[in-house]
């Protein structure tokens, strides 16, 4: 009986330790392939706004300063207006 009991605890171990070292050389290799990849950037998020002359840009997001409030609604026939009073 004592056998059998050896043999059993022997394989979980050995199952135990196989797992282990399995989990242990996935993380390596998935750590080994992000460090050996070609510089990757993803590309900045972008957004589109008015110039005072009423050219349309895009810049990215991350140079535009929070808001220190709430946005303000702005009715089209004031942006049209704001718009002609900087052409003159």
């Amino acid at each position: 009986m004592e056998d059998t009991n050896k043999k059993d605890k022997s394989s979980r171990r050995k199952f135990l330790e196989t797992g282990a070292a399995a989990a242990a050389g996935i993380a390596l290799g998935l750590a080994a392939g992000n460090l050996l990849q070609p510089g990757h950037e993803e590309a900045p998020e972008m957004v589109k706004m008015l110039t005072a002359d009423g050219k349309l840009v895009e810049i990215e997001k991350r140079l535009i300063p929070p808001m220190c409030g709430k946005p303000v609604p702005v009715s089209n026939k004031k942006l049209l207006e704001w718009m002609e009073k900087g052409k003159s």
